[in-house]
Order: C-alpha cells, then sequence, then structure tokens
C-alpha cells in the first residue's frame, strides 16, 4: 500500500462539513495501517450510529484487536468490542469520564473525548506510549480545539455535503489548502502578548485583546508597520480594519492555521492586502478526501469533483470508495 501520511504520527481527521466523508476517510485510514499500533479518540463525540443533527444513518467507526481507544465509559458500555482498561483520566464528558482502553476483540465503538484543547493535548501525550500512529477525530468547525501542538498533519474529508454547487466546495477546500501552507515565523513574541506590532521606530506589544484596543492603537500608528502578531482568530472584521487602515504587505503572525478560517469569500479580499502569512505552530495538510455525494438533493459528478479538487495541489488526494490516488501532478 502507498505510504498516504507520510511521517507523521499524530493526525487529525477533520471534515469540511458534517457528512463529507469524516468516519468513512477514518474507517480507511484504520483498516490501512491496522499493521501498526493505532490510537483512537475524537474531540467530542463521534462515531454514533445516526447523525445528531439531521438523523441520517452514520458509518460507525470500526475498530480492531491491538488498538488503543480514548473513549468515555459510557461509550464503553454500549460498544460489543471487548477490552481491557488501561487507564481512567480526570477528563470528564457528558457520557462519562475518558478512558484509555486496549482493543480484544473487532467491532463498533462510538468516541467521546476531551472537550478542550488542553485536555485533548494531555490525552495524547498518555497514548503515545502505546502506540505508533494516532489518529483524532475532530471536525473542521472546531478546528480552534485542534491540539495543533500535537499534530503532525491534518487530513481533509470534502464533499458535496458542504454546498450544492460544487464551485463553493471547491472554492472553500483551495482556501483550507492554503491557510494550512503557511510557514513558521522566525519571530520572536511573548506568550504573554496578545497583539505585537513592530513599527519602524519602534514596538508595541500588549497582553489583552479587544478589537477596538487593537484598531486605536493602529490608527494612531505614524510609522509604517514592519509586522504585528495578533493571537486568536483573524476574523473578517479585522481583515475590514486592515483595509481602511491600509496595513498591506507586511508580515501577519497568527498562532496556528486554523486562526484564519475565516469564510472563503474574503479570500480574495484578503489576499489583495498581500501578508505574508507565518504561523507560529506549523500543521500541514497531509491527505484530501473527496466525497462527491449529498445525502439530500443532487450530488456532483465523482470524477469531475476529483479532477476539480486535484488541479488545486499536489497533496495526495483520493476517492475512498473508489481509492484512487494522486501522487502528486
Amino acid at each position: 500500500m502507498i505510504n498516504l501520511l507520510g511521517n507523521c504520527k499524530t493526525l487529525g481527521i477533520v471534515g469540511l462539513a458534517k457528512n463529507t466523508g469524516k468516519t468513512t476517510t477514518l474507517n480507511y485510514l484504520i483498516t490501512n495501517y491496522q499493521h501498526l499500533i493505532l490510537g483512537l479518540t475524537s474531540i467530542g463525540l463521534d462515531g454514533e450510529e445516526f447523525d445528531q443533527v439531521n438523523f441520517l444513518p452514520k458509518p460507525r467507526i470500526k475498530v480492531f484487536p491491538g488498538m488503543i481507544l480514548a473513549t468515555s465509559t459510557e461509550c464503553l458500555e454500549q460498544t460489543d468490542v471487548s477490552f481491557h482498561l488501561i487507564k481512567e483520566t480526570s477528563f470528564q464528558t457528558a457520557l462519562g469520564k475518558v478512558c484509555i482502553v486496549k482493543a480484544l476483540t473487532e467491532g463498533l465503538i462510538m468516541l467521546a473525548g476531551p472537550t478542550t484543547n488542553r485536555e485533548l493535548n494531555q490525552l495524547v501525550e498518555m497514548m503515545k506510549p502505546y502506540v505508533e500512529m494516532i489518529f483524532v477525530d475532530g471536525a473542521l468547525s472546531r478546528m480552534t480545539f485542534s491540539a495543533i501542538s500535537e499534530l503532525d498533519g491534518i487530513v481533509l474529508a470534502t464533499g458535496a455535503a458542504f454546498s450544492e454547487e460544487m464551485v463553493e466546495t471547491v472554492l472553500k477546500t483551495k482556501h483550507i489548502i492554503k491557510t494550512f501552507s503557511y510557514e513558521l515565523t522566525q519571530k520572536k513574541i511573548n506568550d504573554q502578548s496578545s497583539i505585537y506590532i513592530e513599527c519602524e521606530d519602534g514596538s508595541i506589544s500588549m497582553n489583552h485583546k479587544k478589537y477596538d484596543e487593537i484598531k486605536a492603537i493602529l490608527k494612531q500608528t505614524k510609522v509604517k508597520v514592519k509586522w504585528l502578531y495578533i493571537k486568536g482568530a483573524i476574523t473578517e472584521k479585522m481583515i475590514q480594519m486592515f483595509i481602511e487602515l491600509r496595513i498591506n504587505h507586511v508580515e501577519l503572525v497568527i498562532d496556528d492555521p486554523a486562526k484564519l478560517l475565516f469564510h472563503h469569500n474574503y479570500a480574495s479580499v484578503f489576499d489583495k492586502l498581500n501578508m505574508n502569512v507565518t504561523v507560529r505552530q506549523k500543521c500541514p495538510l497531509v491527505l484530501i478526501t473527496v466525497n462527491p455525494f449529498r445525502p439530500i438533493g443532487k450530488s456532483y459528478d465523482p470524477f469531475l469533483f476529483e479532477t476539480e479538487i486535484k488541479a488545486l495541489t499536489d497533496i495526495n488526494v483520493i476517492n475512498v470508495k473508489h481509492m484512487e490516488v494522486n501522487n502528486g501532478k
């Protein structure tokens, strides 16, 4: 089998939206990497039989003997998988405490993992001594969870469930591909700073951030901004502020790629600012899977959709149903 994940050992599996094929992707990866000792957990709840929003049937998460699983006590009570308890953690979910277990038999399971970035980081560290590779099941809408510091890469499941219009799905996917390609910054930033502005005649640092305060400081700056760091998400409102204050052609430092996931319709507006974006934590996309099926409404043409996504990138792109691999252009 072709190694689709490179040297990555801890992967986040995220979907462009609900029903874009994330669980199908996860099952595909589990099946094809079961020669390794795999670890599996999630941010929040996943692997349920029916979608909790539209109540449509969902693919279940299939596990194999020897896998290390981190999920809640209630999920373990409902599974048909026999397991050995390794550790009961202190991480509490709505479905009970998170436990780390070793699967003894093959079967289906629900995943309910930590709901905070900090706890997920800690859980991944707890699992590492027992495994060779870890899959963290997540969602793009919760990418700020992302435990970016613990992830070696991201697998993105894009699909027709995102939009009735294929062009919208392609544009959103393109925006995400670009966002996760930004390079590491070389700037030194105090971890306590929420905003740092380097100007031609000095610097300004603040350890708390409010939009109005940032705008006031930038407006008062009489000399050209050389580079700036803003903690947290770069919102559409901030992009409008950059335009209004003519903040452009500078280096913008952000914490990680997830902080720049504004609406894809704003991507062209942001591009016109000619910002040199760098990140404090890099987390590359290593694989994209495509799902042309829409659970409600008209699906995409499978060949055309896959072709459009492959045209965006040199990253491996596959339709997990057909297992057609694009090994770069």
